[in-house]
């Protein structure tokens, strides 16, 4: 009997929850292509490259996708269950609530089990794929992506700054150009008021026209590294053009390298030993910041008895030992300053002062410096407990989803909906929140990542309690009831 019962129940959930989550990716992946357009429109791309995006893409969006949807398909489940008063049948039946949800416990249990090795194995691989891809295409078409007021970077070594482009004619306005491709013998920089630029029909050339400009190049500098003089020639022009060539820019999986030691590249494994290797750094460099401070700091020297032999130490605490009082006093940084006359106090103050100012200056650098490892050993430590959460966030959403259908006791895609809308975004809000005051630091990620998930467990075992003792039920009357008001509200508006 409780086969059958756990069997119907669990083919009550797969339709809808499969169907939901297909709908959350499809509508996520939209989301993608309205922020993407402009990388994807005019390129002349293959429909194969843009599929192979999208597929990478979308397995990208399942960390959001499946929480909602489980949230949702077993609010529906369950709503439908207390709506066609099955939930009742089985109650009266003398099985409990807590029975009823347990093979939907155990399925979303190995669904997150598969959501964590999914998000540690697979994720950071489709991540990888997908951020290259996206790369490599928006490294396509460079002329489209010049920008206003940017140096942009079409090929190696080779960068463009225009002040003004007409985005329908390519037609641009004070241009600098820096080239660095020939790097044994020289480099060039290039201005120009006016010029253009497109791309070949067969895309292997990238075509750029200058016009009313000067060329400045530096010819043979490290020729003769022993004289002091650098020979360079500079020409105006009325009309230049360079052909630049694209080959560098085919859709190979070179550009792979750019991003596979990223923090959301990596699994749990790689996280912790990239973790620990910051820190290691982290460390070394705090000792070398200390280093300088002390070694050239207006106190240099008076540390070095912590490299002191025994023999030299007892040698100079005698020494000290043998002045007399008075002599003691005497040795006083005030008493030496009082026996200057007025210019070299003020030399003693001006150096002073410059001092101060260079040694305030290097601890502020110093400070951002050691605050921007701190952050982004912060992403690191964000990036390992993300994949717990979106584990644990399956099952949780099952055991809020699972308790509220049944108080509802309705179905369908109007109330579910909606309840399960405005929870996820209760819990992504709580989420997002956190996560940014904990990429600052401001929390440690057990707590910033966690919050949501430690908002809703008391809420979930709230709503399980509820249900399970018939406490809280709203029932269809409340519906029509609502209903009724709600229409007669809109014909007085």
């Amino acid at each position: 009997m409780l086969k059958k019962l756990h069997k119907y129940i669990i083919k009550s959930f797969l339709g809808p929850w499969l169907a939901i989550f297909l709908i959350c990716v499809f509508i996520l992946l939209l989301q993608f292509l309205w922020k993407y357009i402009d990388d994807l429109v005019g390129k002349g791309l293959e429909w194969q490259v843009i599929a192979e995006l999208l597929f990478y893409a979308s397995l990208t969006l399942i960390p959001l996708a499946l929480p909602l949807s489980i949230l949702l398909a077993t609010i529906m489940t369950f709503g439908n269950l207390g709506e066609k008063n099955e939930l009742f049948a089985m109650k009266s039946g003398g099985i409990s609530l807590y029975r009823i949800m347990y093979p939907l416990f155990v399925l979303n249990l190995i669904i997150s089990i598969s959501a964590f090795y999914f998000s540690n194995n697979l994720l950071p691989y489709t991540n990888l794929k997908m951020r290259t891809l996206l790369y490599n295409i928006q490294q396509q078409r460079p002329e489209i992506n010049l920008q206003s007021g940017i140096f942009t970077e079409p090929v190696n070594d080779f960068c463009i700054k225009v002040e003004r482009k007409q985005k329908k004619s390519n037609d641009l306005e004070d241009i600098l150009v820096y080239d660095h491709r020939n790097k044994k013998n020289s480099s060039s920089i290039t201005t120009a008021q006016h010029g253009n630029i497109h791309i070949t029909k067969d895309k292997k050339f990238l075509i750029l026209t200058l016009q009313d400009g000067y060329r400045y190049e530096d010819l043979d500098f490290d020729k003769d590294k022993s004289s002091k003089k650098y020979p360079h020639q500079s020409a105006s022009f009325k009309t230049q053009t360079a052909y630049i060539e694209l080959d560098a820019l085919g859709m190979d999986q070179a550009n792979e390298d750019l991003f596979k030691n990223s923090f959301d590249m990596l699994n749990n494994k790689q996280l912790v030993f990239s973790i620990d290797s910051l820190k290691k750094t982290m460390f070394e460099r705090k000792n070398a910041i200390w280093f300088n401070i002390v070694e050239y700091s207006l106190f240099k020297g008076k540390h070095e008895w912590l490299n002191q032999s025994e023999e030299e130490k007892q040698i100079a605490s005698r020494q000290v030992d043998e002045l007399n009082v008075e002599e003691q006093q005497n040795i006083h940084v005030d008493s030496i300053y009082k026996n200057l006359n007025s210019a070299q106090k003020n030399k003693v103050i001006d150096f002073a002062l410059n001092y101060a100012s260079s040694a305030k200056l290097y601890v502020e650098l110093t400070r951002d410096e050691l605050n921007y490892s701190n952050r982004y050993i912060a992403r690191h430590r964000i990036e390992w407990h993300r994949k717990y959460v979106l584990a644990i966030a399956c099952v949780l959403f099952y055991l809020v989803g699972a308790p509220l259908g049944a108080i509802i006791r309705k179905g369908g895609f109007g109330l579910p909906v909606i309840i399960s809308v405005f929870l996820f975004l209760i819990y992504y809000v709580i989420s997002i929140t956190f996560e940014k005051t904990t990429r600052e630091v401001v929390f440690e990620p057990s707590i910033g990542m966690w919050m949501s998930t430690y908002v809703l467990i008391p809420l979930a075992g709230f709503l399980i309690y509820k249900a399970a003792n018939d406490s809280m039920r709203v029932s269809t009357q409340f519906y029509s009831n609502f209903k009724s008001k709600f229409k007669r509200k809109s014909k007085k508006t």
